[in-house]
C-alpha cells in the first residue's frame, strides 16, 4: 500500500498527459462533484481507491475523471445490475458524464467480469479496462484523422478540445488561433516593461513570454501566475462522517495530496503550455522568429508537434529554416585538425540522430534532465522536465511533442561529442504516441530508452523488444537497476540509473553515444526527416499552398545560376551595381569636390563630369534592359503577389537557395582573408618590413574584391532595384508601371519588418532618389505619422546588430558570412496609447554594418567617418558600441563618434547618445561601475578628444565633450558582459546580458520620451535630412555645406504666414489711415492724439499676436519654428512700431498741410463772408416777389462783377519768389569746396545731362591699371543709379504738384539729397566710384529743371489761391445760397441738392481709396505670384520671362530689378482690373457704396435725433451731420457755410428728401468712379504689394541676384534660391574678354579663387574674408542642376555678347550639356 502511494507521488511530478475535451471546460462544481461520486461509489463497493486508482492512472497516464469520459449511463446500469458482492454494489451515474452516446462495444462485458470477480482479481479486471479505454481513444483519433481532410468539419473539430479552448481564453490568445499571430502583433515598443516586474494576470503571460525572449532572457521559460482569487474546490472520500474517527498519522502521510473538503487552487498554467499555445497561434513567419530566439537561448524546439484539436502531427520544417549555427568537427580526415562550420543551416546539416524516449509512466527519473546532463556542462535545462520551476503535473499541449536540440562541438578539447549530433526528445509514454515512434526509429542513429525492468505492461515490453531486436543501435537507462546490472553488447547497451552518481552516470552514458554512434552509419538532415515524416503523413509546415508556390518560383528562377561561375553570376545576374555604379559613384563625389582643370572652369568641370554621369548611367540602361530573366522573374513576383506573406516567403526562399550556391565559395575566401589578415598584422609588428607585404595587402584587395563580386543575396537583389529605379528615372522618359512600382516593394518589406539598405556598404553610397522614392511610399501608407530614430555606431563584429535585435525584436542580420556592409533600416511600431506618450508613433532603427572592417584598405577612415557622421546625424539618439576593453579599438570608435557629433552640433543638430561597452568581464563591471574608474577613464578620454576634434574643426568654447553634446557620464555608459553563459557554441545567453538590455531599453525609452519635439520628425521629413546630410558628408566642409531641408521649408511656411499677418496689420493702419485722413480733411482734428493712433493699431497688433502664439503652438513643426519664434515676434513689433510711427508721420503731414491751407483759406472766408452777407441783404430786399430763377440770376449777377472789382481793387501785390537765385545759392553753398562750381553755374545751359566715364567715375587704385576694368556691369550700374535719380526727382516734383502747395527753397536741398542718396547707395563692390564732376552736373541738370518745374507750380498756387480766381470758382455755390435765401420755406429742394453735389464728389473719392487696399488684398489672396513670398514671385517673374523670351525684358530684370518688379506688379495689377472688372471688382464696389450709404443714412438718422432734440438751426444741423460723416467721407463743414444760414423749419422734410435723393446720388457716385479709368489705381495697388512683397534689394556681389528676403531691413544675411552665372551680369576672367560661365554657389565649393584687387586672391570657400558685402551674404553650396540660367545664357548667347561686348570661349566656352536644356525642363524645376 505504501508504494503505491509512492508511485502514486512520483506519477504526480511527470510530465503529463494532455485532459480529453470535456474535462477543463466543465464547470468547477460538476468535476468536484464527479471525483467525490466516484471515490464514494468505489469505495462503497469495496474496492481499495488507494490502490486502484494510482494503478489505473499508472496505466492510462490520465486522471479518473478524464478516463470516466468513455462511460456512458447505459454502462454504469449493467454494473449495478451485476451486483455479487459488498464491493460490487455501484451508483456512479452522479459521477459521468451523459453527453457520449457511442461507446465501445466490448465496454460492458468487460466491466461486467470485473464486477464478478473478487477483490484480489481488480487488478487484472482494470488492466482490461484500460486496454478498452486505449482502444476507444486510438478509434476517436483516427476518426479525427479523417476529418482533417473534411474542411467542413475542421472548424468543429477544433471546437471540441473544451480544454485547450479555456487554456487559451486564460492566455488571452483565442482570437489568434490558429495561425493568426504575425510578429507585428508582438513586434511593439510597449509602455508596460517586463524589467522587474512580474505577470499579474494569466493574459499577460504571453506578451512576457514574447518580450522576454526577444531580449533573450531565459527566464521566460520558468513564467508563473498564481492569482490568488483562483480556487477551487474539489471533494474526495472521507467526509464529515468520518471527523470523529481516530486517525494514523502514518498512514494520513501516504495519502494522496487531495485532502478531503480542502479548497484547492486551480493549477497555474504550466510554463511549456504557454510556450506551445503561442507557438499554435503563431503564424508562419512568427513560429520562425520565435524558434529562432529559442535557440539562440538554448532551448529544445518543438520538431514533432500534434494539433491539439485535430490530434494531426505537425512537421516543422520552415520553422527551422532560420536556425544557424558555427562549430568546429575534429576530422579524422584532417589529422586531428579541426574543420570549422560557419552559419551552417542546422535544418539542412546532415547529422546522427539520437532520440530519447520513455517507456511506462511513473518513473522515478525524468529523461529530459538526463538529456540537459548529457548536452550542457552547465546543466543548462536545454529541455523543461519536472524539476524546473513552475512544473507541475497539468500540462496540457506538451504529449507527443518530440522536441529537438543540436549539440555542436566549439573548441575545447574536453567537447563531449566530436561532431554535431542533433538530440530529439519524444515527451509522454511512448506506446500512447506510435506515428512519432515510427518516426524516431526510421530517422534515428541511436535510440535512448528510459525504462524499468519491472514493467510488466505486454505493450511497453513489446516496444523495448522490438527496439531491442531492431538493427539500430540501443541505450537502455533502467530507472530500477544500479551500476551493478548494467551489461552491453555489440550495439545495445543497458545502463542501470538507480542511486548513481549524476557526473559519473552523464560520463557512461555519453561515453556510450559516443561509441554506438560510430558505429551507425547515419546521418540525416531534418530536410531529409522531412520525406520520411511526409510519407507517414505528417503535416509538413512547408507543404502549405503559399509556401509551396513561392518556394518553387524561387527554385525555379535560381536554377539557371547553378551553372554559372560564381565569379561572374553576380555581374550577370545583377548588372547594375558592379564596376558602373561604383564609377558613376566616384563621379558623383568629384561633383562636390571640383578642381580648376587646365583651361576649364568650375562650371565646364561640372557639366563635363554630369555628361560623364548621364554616360555611365546610359550604359547601365543599355547593359540592363531588357532586364534578364532572373531580374524580370524576380520583380513579376513580386508586383503580381499583393499579399506580403507570400513575398517574405518568396524572399526567404530565395536568400536559402542563393546561399547554397553561394557559401561554401565565399566561406573559403574568407578563410584566406582572415589568413592573409593575420600574416599581415604579423608582418606589422616586425621592424624591418619586408616586401611581402605589399604583396600581402594587394592580394588582400583582390580577395575583398572578389568577396564583393562573389556575395549574392536579397540585399543584393534589392540592391538592384533601387538602381533599376535611379537607372530608368535618369535615362528613360517614358516610365512604366514598373518603374513606378519599385519604390512600393521596398516599402511594403520595410512596413513587414524587413530592414533595408540606407547605404551601399560596398559603394560607400547612399541613392538618393531611390531612398527619397522608398520614403514617399512609406510615408504614403503612414502619413502624417511621427518618428524616433535610433541609431547603432560600433565597429565591426562587436555586437551591434545582436543588440538591436535584443532591445526591439529585430531582423538585422548577425552572421559574419554575410559579408554586408554599410547602413540598414528597419521600422518598429509603438503601441498607440505609449505613442501619445513617447510623442512619437514609429521607430527608426538604423544599423551600420563593416565599419573599419577588416578587408578595407586605406581608404577606410574617410568611410568610417562618412558613414559615422551619417547615422549620427539621421539619430535621435545613437548607440556607440565598444566591444572588449581594446585600447586601440576603443580609440578608433571613440575618435570618429566625437567628430560626428561635434559636426552635429555646428549645424544646430542635437542627437544624444549611450554607450554600450559589451564584452566586459563581472570583476572588471564591478570595479568599473563601484569605483568609477572606467567611467572616468572614458570621461577623460572623450574630453581630451572633444578638444581635438574641436581644434580641427575651428570651433571654439570647446572644452570638453559635454560641451558637444548633453552628457553625463554616470547615466549615460552601460557596461554589459559576454553575450554568452560560457563558451560558444552551447552556452546559452548570460543573463546579466539580457537584464542590462531591460536596463538599456528602458533608458532610451526615457531618454526618447523626454526629447524635444522639434527633433522628432514626421517620416515623411526623413528623405529630406537623408538627402541633407549625404550631400554635406560629400562636400569638403560639411559645416559650410549642411542645409536643413526641413528647417528651410518651416521656414517659407512661417514666412508666408508672416506676410500674413504682416498684411492684416498693414491693411488694418491703412484703413485707419484713410479715417484719419477723411478726419483731418474735415478739420476735426487738428492735433493728433497718441490714443487715436496706437490704440487702434495695438490691438489689432494684440489679436494678430494671439495668431502668432497659437499657430507656433500648434503647428506640427512648433518645435522647430520654436527658435525663430523671438525673431518673429520681435519682427511682427518692430512692424508695429515702423506702422505707427510712419502713420504719425504721415499724419502730422497732412495736419500741417491742412493748417497751411487753413492759413491760405482764411483770407478767403474772410471774402466768402462778406459776399455772403451782401447776398443775403439782396436777397432780404426780394423776399416775398416771386420770382424766376432767370430773374433771381440778372440780379445776383448785377452785384456779383461790383462785389468781384471791389475785392480785386483792395488785394495787395503779390511777392515772387526769385527761384534762379534760390538755385545758386543752394548750389554754391552745398559745393562751396569744388573750385569750378561757380564757372559750371554760369555755363550751364540745361542741356540733357550726359554720362563721361572718364570725368564722372573713378576706378579704384587696384584696378587703374586695367582699362577694361570698367566692365558692361559696372556701366549699366551707372546708368541704372543715374535713371533711378531722375525717376526720383520726378517723383518728388509730382508730390509737390498733388500737394498743391506753393515753391520752397528746401525743395532744392531735397534734390541734392536723392542724388547723395543713390550715389552712396549703388553697389559698386569698390571697384568704382562717382566723382564731384558726376554729382555738380547731375545736379544744375536736375537743378535746371526743377527751376522751370518750381515757377509752374508757384504759378499754379497762385491762380488757385488769388482770392477774385477763387471767388469766381464758387459763384455758383454763392448763388445758389442767393436763391435759397430768396425762396424761403421751399428752399428744402435746392438745400439738399447743394448738400448732395458735394457728398457725390466726396462719395467717389472714398470708393476710389478703398478700392485699392481691397483689390491688393484680393491679388495677393488669389493670384499664385503674389500669395507668398518675394521668392515665389520671383519664380513666377522667371516663369513669364522664359515664355515671353526677350531679351531687353531680361536685361531690365538683370539691371533694373526693382523698375522691372514694379512694371511685372503694375502689368498683373492691369491684367487683373481688365478680368475682374464686372466682377470682383464689381463686388467690392457695391460693397464700398454699400458701405458708405449706410454710413450716410446713419448719420442722417443721427443728426436728424439731435436737431430735434435741441431745435437746431440749420448751420447746427450740418455740424452734426458732418461729424458723424467725419470718419467715413472727406467732407469739410467749411464747403457748407454757403448754406449753412438757411433756415430749416421743418426737419422731416429735409431728412425725407436726403434719403429720396440717396440713391439717385449713390448712382452718380458710381457713375463718377467708373467713369475714371482704374488704370489711376494701379500706382496705389502697386505701391502696397510692392512694400508687402519685395523687401531687400541687396544684390549677390558675384552673380547680382537679388536677395529673396521679403522684409526690406532684415536681420541676418541676404540669400537668394539659386544663384546666376557670372556671364548674365558681364562677369568675366581676370584681364581676359572671356565672360564667366561659373555659377558662385558651385564655386563655393570648389578650390577656386576670385580676385578681389591685383594684389588678393580669396578662395570662394573663404569669401567672407572679403568683407563688406561679401560678409553680408549667405552663399551655400548648390551643386543641383540649375537649368534655368544655363538656358538663359545659350539661348541669349549672342546677346549677352554684343550687349557685354565679351566673348563665350575658352574658359567661358558653354557647354554642350547646357545646350540640350529645354524650357519645359527650366519649367519643371521651378516648379519643384
Amino acid at each position: 500500500m505504501h508504494s503505491l502511494a509512492s508511485s502514486s507521488r512520483d506519477w504526480k511530478v511527470q510530465d503529463q498527459a494532455m485532459a480529453t475535451e470535456d474535462y477543463n471546460s466543465d464547470k468547477p462544481l460538476l468535476r468536484k462533484e464527479r471525483k467525490q461520486n466516484l471515490q464514494d461509489i468505489l469505495e462503497n463497493e469495496g474496492i481499495d481507491t488507494k490502490f486502484c486508482l494510482p494503478k489505473l492512472q499508472e496505466h492510462l497516464h490520465k486522471t479518473w475523471e478524464q478516463d470516466s469520459l468513455y462511460l456512458q449511463e447505459k454502462d454504469l446500469q449493467s454494473l449495478k445490475s451485476q451486483e455479487q458482492h459488498q464491493y460490487d454494489r455501484t451508483a456512479p451515474e452522479k459521477h459521468f458524464d451523459l453527453s457520449h452516446s457511442n461507446i465501445h462495444p466490448e465496454l460492458q462485458e468487460s466491466l461486467e467480469e470485473m464486477i464478478d470477480k473478487r477483490y484480489e482479481q481488480a487488478e487484472q479486471a482494470l488492466q482490461e479496462l484500460t486496454d478498452l479505454f486505449l482502444e476507444e481513444r486510438q478509434r476517436q483519433e483516427e476518426t479525427m484523422s479523417s476529418k482533417l481532410h473534411d474542411k467542413d468539419n475542421i472548424k468543429n473539430d477544433f471546437i471540441e478540445n473544451r480544454a485547450f479552448k479555456d487554456l487559451l481564453q486564460r492566455l488571452g490568445l483565442e482570437h489568434y488561433f490558429p495561425k493568426r499571430m504575425g510578429r507585428d502583433n508582438f513586434h511593439l515598443i510597449y509602455k508596460t516593461s517586463v524589467y522587474k516586474t512580474r505577470p499579474s494576470a494569466e493574459w499577460e503571460l504571453p506578451f512576457y513570454f514574447l518580450q522576454k525572449l526577444l531580449m533573450l532572457d531565459c527566464g521566460l521559460r520558468y513564467l508563473v501566475c498564481r492569482e490568488k482569487e483562483n480556487i477551487e474546490y474539489q471533494v474526495y472520500p472521507s467526509t464529515s462522517d468520518q471527523d470523529n474517527e481516530a486517525s494514523d498519522p502514518y498512514e494520513d502521510l501516504f495519502d494522496d495530496d487531495d485532502s478531503p473538503f480542502t479548497a484547492k487552487p486551480r493549477p497555474h498554467i504550466h510554463p511549456m503550455d504557454i510556450q506551445m499555445a503561442i507557438f499554435h497561434c503563431a503564424d508562419d513567419f512568427a513560429r520562425q522568429y520565435i524558434l529562432d530566439k529559442l535557440s539562440i537561448c538554448q532551448f529544445a524546439l518543438p520538431l514533432l508537434v500534434p494539433n491539439p484539436c485535430t490530434s494531426q502531427i505537425e512537421f516543422s520544417l520552415w520553422c527551422l529554416k532560420q536556425i544557424r549555427r558555427t562549430w568546429q568537427h575534429n576530422s579524422k580526415s584532417f589529422k586531428g585538425k579541426k574543420q570549422s562550420f560557419n552559419n551552417q543551416q542546422m535544418c539542412r546539416v546532415p547529422s546522427s540522430i539520437v532520440s530519447f524516449i520513455r517507456v511506462g509512466n511513473g518513473l522515478s527519473a525524468s529523461k529530459s534532465k538526463i538529456m540537459n546532463c548529457v548536452l550542457s556542462k552547465r546543466k543548462h535545462d536545454v529541455f523543461f522536465h519536472r524539476h524546473c520551476q513552475g512544473s507541475h503535473k497539468d500540462c496540457l499541449l506538451m504529449e507527443g511533442v518530440v522536441e529537438v536540440c543540436w549539440y555542436c562541438p566549439g573548441e575545447e578539447e574536453k567537447d563531449r561529442f566530436d561532431n554535431c549530433v542533433t538530440f530529439t526528445n519524444l515527451h509522454g509514454d511512448a506506446k500512447h504516441h506510435q506515428q512519432q515512434l515510427a518516426f524516431l526509429q526510421e530517422v534515428s542513429s541511436l535510440i535512448v530508452i528510459l525504462m524499468s525492468t519491472s514493467d510488466d505492461n505486454e505493450e511497453n515490453r513489446k516496444i523495448v523488444y522490438d527496439l531491442w531486436q531492431s538493427s539500430r543501435p540501443l541505450i537502455c537507462l533502467l530507472v530500477d537497476r544500479g551500476k551493478h546490472t548494467v551489461s552491453n553488447s555489440h550495439k545495445r547497451v543497458r545502463i542501470g540509473i538507480r542511486n548513481r552518481n549524476e557526473a559519473d552516470l552523464t560520463e557512461e552514458i555519453i561515453t556510450a553515444i559516443r561509441r554506438l554512434l560510430q558505429l551507425s552509419n547515419t546521418a540525416l538532415s531534418l530536410e531529409d526527416c522531412s520525406h520520411i515524416a511526409r510519407k507517414r503523413g505528417f503535416l509538413i509546415d512547408e507543404d502549405q499552398r503559399d509556401c509551396k508556390e513561392a518556394k518553387e518560383k524561387a527554385e525555379t528562377i535560381t536554377a539557371p545560376l547553378r551553372d554559372m561561375n560564381l565569379s561572374h553570376m553576380k555581374e550577370n545576374v545583377l548588372p547594375l551595381q558592379g564596376e558602373l555604379w561604383h564609377l558613376w559613384c566616384k563621379k558623383d563625389k568629384e561633383l562636390y569636390h571640383l578642381r580648376e582643370k587646365g583651361n576649364k572652369s568650375i562650371e565646364q568641370h561640372k557639366s563635363e563630369i554630369e555628361t560623364q554621369k548621364q554616360k555611365i548611367r546610359y550604359k547601365q540602361f543599355l547593359k540592363a534592359f531588357p532586364l534578364n530573366d532572373f531580374m524580370q522573374s524576380f520583380l513579376r513576383f513580386l508586383q503580381q503577389s499583393s499579399e506580403t506573406h507570400v513575398k517574405l516567403y518568396f524572399l526567404q526562399w530565395l536568400s536559402v537557395f542563393l546561399d547554397s550556391l553561394t557559401e561554401g565559395h565565399l566561406e573559403n575566401l574568407r578563410e584566406k582573408q582572415n589568413s592573409l589578415w593575420s600574416k599581415i598584422q604579423t608582418e606589422k609588428q616586425k621592424t624591418q618590413k619586408s616586401c611581402s607585404l605589399d604583396l600581402s595587402q594587394n592580394e588582400l584587395e583582390i580577395i575583398s574584391t572578389e568577396i564583393s563580386y562573389c556575395a549574392l543575396g536579397i540585399e543584393q537583389l534589392l540592391r538592384e532595384v533601387a538602381q533599376i529605379y535611379e537607372t530608368l528615372e535618369e535615362t528613360s522618359a517614358k516610365r512604366d508601371i514598373v518603374f513606378h512600382f519599385l519604390p512600393e516593394i521596398a516599402a511594403d518589406l520595410m512596413l513587414s519588418g524587413m530592414p533595408i539598405e540606407l547605404m551601399d556598404g560596398d559603394a560607400s553610397y547612399v541613392p538618393l532618389k531611390w531612398v527619397a522614392a522608398v520614403f514617399d511610399k512609406v510615408s504614403e501608407r503612414l502619413s502624417g505619422k511621427r518618428l524616433f530614430v535610433l541609431s547603432v555606431l560600433g565597429l565591426q563584429s562587436s555586437g551591434k546588430s545582436t543588440l538591436l535585435n535584443a532591445l526591439f525584436g529585430l531582423q538585422f542580420s548577425v552572421r559574419a558570412g554575410r559579408y554586408t556592409r554599410g547602413a540598414y533600416m528597419q521600422l518598429l511600431n509603438v503601441e498607440e496609447s505609449f505613442a501619445e506618450k513617447l510623442g512619437f508613433d514609429l521607430l527608426l532603427v538604423i544599423d551600420t554594418k563593416g565599419l573599419k572592417a577588416s578587408e578595407f584598405n586605406n581608404k577606410s577612415q574617410n568611410r568610417n567617418n562618412e558613414l559615422a557622421t551619417f547615422v549620427i546625424g539621421l539619430g535621435n539618439l545613437t548607440l556607440i558600441n565598444i566591444f572588449g576593453e581594446n585600447p586601440s579599438d576603443m580609440q578608433d570608435i571613440l575618435q570618429i563618434a566625437v567628430q560626428a557629433f561635434l559636426k552635429m552640433k555646428q549645424v544646430k543638430i542635437s542627437p544624444s547618445c549611450l554607450f554600450v561597452h559589451q564584452n566586459v568581464m563581472e570583476v572588471t563591471v564591478k570595479e568599473q561601475t563601484m569605483e568609477g574608474q572606467g567611467r572616468r577613464r572614458l570621461q577623460q578620454k572623450l574630453d581630451e578628444m572633444a578638444v581635438i576634434a574641436a581644434e580641427q574643426e575651428q570651433c571654439s568654447n570647446v572644452s570638453c565633450f559635454s560641451d558637444v553634446i548633453q552628457f553625463d557620464v554616470n547615466t549615460h555608459v552601460y557596461y554589459f558582459p559576454h553575450l554568452w553563459d560560457g563558451n560558444p557554441p552551447m552556452a546559452p545567453p548570460n543573463p546579466r546580458y539580457s537584464h542590462n538590455i531591460q536596463e538599456l531599453k528602458s533608458k532610451i525609452l526615457l531618454m526618447a520620451k523626454q526629447e524635444s519635439r522639434g527633433n522628432i520628425m514626421k517620416i515623411s521629413d526623413m528623405k529630406f535630412r537623408v538627402e541633407d546630410l549625404w550631400r554635406a558628408l560629400l562636400s569638403e566642409n560639411f559645416i559650410f555645406s549642411f542645409r536643413n531641408t526641413r528647417e528651410v521649408k518651416a521656414m517659407t511656411k512661417l514666412e508666408t504666414m508672416y506676410n500674413q499677418w504682416s498684411w492684416k496689420l498693414k491693411s488694418h493702419v491703412l484703413h485707419l489711415q484713410n479715417q484719419l485722413n477723411n478726419q483731418i480733411q474735415n478739420g476735426k482734428i487738428q492735433t493728433l492724439e497718441r490714443s487715436s493712433l496706437e490704440g487702434p493699431i495695438t490691438e489689432k497688433y494684440e489679436t494678430i499676436k494671439e495668431d502668432l502664439e497659437k499657430y507656433f503652438k500648434e503647428d506640427p513643426e512648433s518645435e522647430i519654428l520654436i527658435q525663430w519664434k523671438g525673431n518673429f515676434e520681435n519682427k511682427l513689433q518692430i512692424l508695429q512700431e515702423t506702422l505707427i510711427s510712419h502713420a504719425r508721420k504721415e499724419a502730422n503731414r497732412r495736419i500741417d498741410l491742412k493748417r497751411s491751407q487753413e492759413r491760405l483759406d482764411s483770407k478767403k472766408m474772410d471774402y466768402e463772408n462778406e459776399i455772403l452777407q451782401k447776398s443775403r441783404e439782396l436777397a432780404l430786399t426780394l423776399k416775398g416777389k416771386e420770382l424766376s430763377e432767370k430773374e433771381l440770376k440778372i440780379k445776383f449777377n448785377q452785384l456779383w462783377n461790383k462785389w468781384i472789382y471791389d475785392i480785386s481793387s483792395n488785394l495787395p501785390p503779390a511777392v515772387e519768389p526769385n527761384i534762379e537765385v534760390d538755385s545758386k545759392d543752394v548750389l554754391l553753398a552745398y559745393f562751396k569746396n569744388e573750385r569750378n562750381i561757380m564757372d559750371m553755374i554760369q555755363t550751364n545751359s540745361g542741356k540733357k545731362f550726359e554720362i563721361t566715364y572718364e570725368k564722372h567715375i573713378k576706378l579704384a587704385e587696384q584696378f587703374l591699371l586695367f582699362a577694361s576694368n570698367l566692365e558692361v556691369g559696372d556701366r549699366e550700374l551707372i546708368h541704372v543709379t543715374t535713371k533711378r535719380i531722375f525717376i526720383r526727382f520726378d517723383e518728388t516734383i509730382d508730390n509737390i504738384w498733388k500737394q498743391s502747395r506753393d515753391y520752397n527753397v528746401n525743395d532744392f536741398h531735397e534734390i541734392l539729397r536723392i542724388i547723395e542718396q543713390e550715389v552712396t547707395s549703388a553697389p559698386t563692390n569698390k571697384r568704382f566710384s562717382f566723382t564731384s564732376n558726376y554729382k555738380m552736373e547731375l545736379s544744375l541738370c536736375l537743378f535746371k529743371r526743377a527751376s522751370k518745374n518750381f515757377k509752374e507750380i508757384h504759378m499754379a498756387f497762385m491762380r488757385t489761391n488769388d482770392p477774385v480766381n477763387y471767388l469766381e470758382s464758387k459763384k455758383d455755390d454763392f448763388f445758389t445760397s442767393f436763391k435759397i435765401s430768396c425762396q424761403g420755406a421751399t428752399s428744402v429742394k435746392s438745400f439738399v441738392d447743394f448738400l448732395w453735389n458735394k457728398l457725390i464728389p466726396a462719395v467717389s473719392t472714398t470708393i476710389r481709396e478703398n478700392m485699392a487696399s481691397k483689390i491688393a488684398g484680393d491679388i495677393q489672396a488669389t493670384c499664385p505670384a503674389f500669395s507668398g513670398n518675394k521668392a515665389k514671385l520671383e519664380k513666377h517673374i522667371l516663369i513669364s520671362l522664359a515664355k515671353e523670351e526677350n531679351f531687353d525684358n531680361y536685361w531690365q530684370y538683370i539691371h533694373e530689378p526693382e523698375s522691372f518688379f514694379s512694371s511685372y506688379i503694375k502689368k498683373h495689377i492691369k491684367i487683373y482690373c481688365s478680368e475682374e472688372k464686372d466682377g470682383k471688382i464689381s463686388t467690392f464696389l457695391k460693397m464700398n457704396l454699400k458701405d458708405i450709404e449706410n454710413a450716410i443714412l446713419s448719420a442722417i438718422q443721427e443728426s436728424m435725433a439731435q436737431a430735434k432734440d435741441k431745435s437746431s438751426t440749420a448751420s447746427e444741423w450740418l455740424d452734426f451731420f458732418c461729424d458723424h460723416l467725419g470718419n467715413s467721407l472727406i467732407f469739410p463743414r467749411a464747403d457748407l457755410r454757403v448754406i449753412e444760414h438757411q433756415e430749416l423749419k421743418d426737419m422731416e422734410s429735409l431728412k425725407e428728401a436726403m434719403r429720396e435723393a440717396l440713391d439717385g446720388a449713390m448712382m452718380k457716385a458710381e457713375e463718377k468712379f467708373l467713369s475714371t479709368p482704374l488704370d489711376e489705381m494701379v500706382p496705389v495697388i502697386e505701391k502696397i504689394l510692392s512694400e508687402q512683397l519685395c523687401g531687400c534689394w541687396k544684390q549677390c556681389p558675384f552673380c547680382k541676384s537679388i536677395c529673396t528676403n521679403s522684409i526690406s531691413k532684415h536681420e541676418g544675411d541676404h540669400s537668394v534660391s539659386f544663384h546666376r552665372p557670372l556671364a548674365v551680369s558681364g562677369g568675366c576672367w581676370y584681364k581676359t574678354n572671356e565672360l564667366s560661365i561659373d555659377i558662385c554657389s558651385t564655386a563655393v565649393a570648389s578650390d577656386t579663387r576670385f580676385i578681389l584687387r591685383d594684389t588678393l586672391k580669396i578662395p570662394f570657400k573663404t569669401y567672407r574674408q572679403a568683407g563688406g558685402d561679401y560678409a553680408m551674404w549667405s552663399i551655400t553650396p548648390d551643386l543641383s542642376s540649375q537649368p534655368y540660367w544655363k538656358w538663359f545664357v545659350f539661348h541669349f548667347k549672342s546677346k549677352l555678347e554684343e550687349k557685354y561686348g565679351k566673348i563665350f570661349q575658352n574658359r567661358g566656352e558653354i557647354p554642350g550639356a547646357w545646350m540640350i536644356i529645354t524650357k519645359q525642363d527650366i519649367f519643371n524645376n521651378l516648379k519643384k
